[in-house]
């Protein structure tokens, strides 16, 4: 039987969606990629390029889907895909179609000269291609005890919270406050109603009596705050204490999730002053295909938070030769001349430099105390972004 390997158009949309929802249907539950990633399946948001395809006799028999991401430090744009929608007909399975729709993916990842890829599910499949899982997320858990004890009594009124639907002007004021961010996933304007929505997240505005204060996404079914900014980050246990009031309306439930990014030192101080407790975990599985932009502009994104040691490493990552230098506080990334201190395939780099572990666990770190000192550097993913 011919297979014959494509990239889907435009007009692939129906069987490109009825294909993704039958074998995800299948394998785990009721799958419609259109309601669970508007951002991606809408049909007037389907894009060309993207879906590698594995035909048998004309009909797709597997699938992987590369889509575009951008991830802004600091102003540095840095290029990448994320991986999703892999899939393989139940009955086309051991025919190493998954292999070669990731291969080329990858290969033209390499060749667009982008710097990363990321994806989510199982560690083993994937590390075969490179991914592993690393950068970080912290999950604090907060409960109505806390935010009565930490708040106390306090002269300004509660936050009030309205779910957001599509055309809401709201949505304006968060795109900005979302863009103000110092490291972000950059969003499409006209797509970030759906880009909130993903996961079948709900998203609701903060107001209090000067109009919009902030906004957060909520998972109901994960009992997680996935992702919340204020204008005043200080007011985050009010923001809190205003949500778990408003859920008592329609449960009982006393406690929510809340995640944050280790690049975010006001919202993890503020938290760290009254959540019950916290938890790390990694934040998505990554491939770095050019070491050197994604370690300067994390690096100088650490710097602007906290003091960097002085010291110089040089290293070789794959065929790459690396020196990271820091003077003064300032970190350089650039070519290595001469030697490496430390030789690591792709796949360890970044276990070592974006794995919360890493300082504690990776020999290079131990032995190392100017490497030690940089790590981890604060890779991230939130969770509207993920694919």
């Amino acid at each position: 039987m011919e297979t014959r390997y494509t990239i889907a158009e435009s007009g692939d949309y129906d069987e490109v969606i009825d294909f993704g929802n039958y074998v995800f249907s299948h394998a785990h539950s009721s799958t419609d990629f259109p309601s669970l990633l508007p951002k991606l399946y809408k049909r007037e948001y389907f894009m060309e390029g993207i879906h590698y395809l594995a035909k048998e006799e004309g009909k797709i028999r597997a699938l992987v889907g590369a889509y575009p991401l951008k991830l802004n430090i600091l102003g540095e744009t840095l290029p990448g895909r994320g991986i999703g929608m892999v899939s393989v007909h139940p009955y086309a399975r051991s025919r190493g179609y998954m292999r070669a729709l990731m291969d080329m993916a990858l290969a033209d990842m390499r060749r667009d000269g982008l710097v990363f890829a990321c994806l989510g599910g199982l560690r083993q499949r994937y590390e075969y291609f490179g991914f592993t899982p690393a950068g970080i997320q912290i999950v604090f858990e907060c409960r109505r005890s806390n935010i009565r004890h930490s708040l106390g009594k306090i002269d300004s009124p509660a936050l009030k919270l309205r779910q957001l639907k599509a055309g809401d002007g709201e949505l304006e004021e968060i795109y900005r406050l979302h863009q103000s961010k110092a490291a972000r996933f950059e969003r499409d304007r006209e797509k970030l109603f759906d880009i909130l929505s993903s996961w079948k997240n709900r998203t609701f505005a903060l107001l209090d009596e000067k109009g919009f204060a902030g906004y957060l996404v909520y998972n109901d079914s994960g009992d997680i705050i996935q992702e919340i900014n204020l204008k005043e980050p200080g007011r985050m246990a009010q923001a809190i204490g205003s949500f778990l009031d408003y859920q008592g309306k329609t449960s009982d439930r006393g406690r929510v999730e809340v995640c944050v990014q280790p690049h975010e030192s006001a919202k993890l101080e503020v938290f760290s002053a009254f959540a019950e407790g916290c938890r790390l975990s990694s934040a998505y599985s990554f491939a770095v295909f050019d070491f050197p932009p994604v370690l300067s502009a994390l690096l100088n994104l650490k710097a602007a938070d906290q003091t960097l040691p002085d010291g110089g490493l040089d290293l070789r990552i794959g065929d790459s030769p690396i020196r990271i230098a820091v003077r003064q506080g300032k970190a350089l990334v650039s070519p290595a001349a001469g030697g490496a201190d430390l030789v690591l395939n792709p796949l360890q780099a970044v276990r070592l430099f974006f794995s919360a572990l890493a300082p504690l666990s990776a020999p290079p770190a131990q032995e190392n105390p100017f490497l030690r000192g940089l790590l981890p550097l604060p890779l991230f993913f939130e969770t509207p972004d993920g694919i």
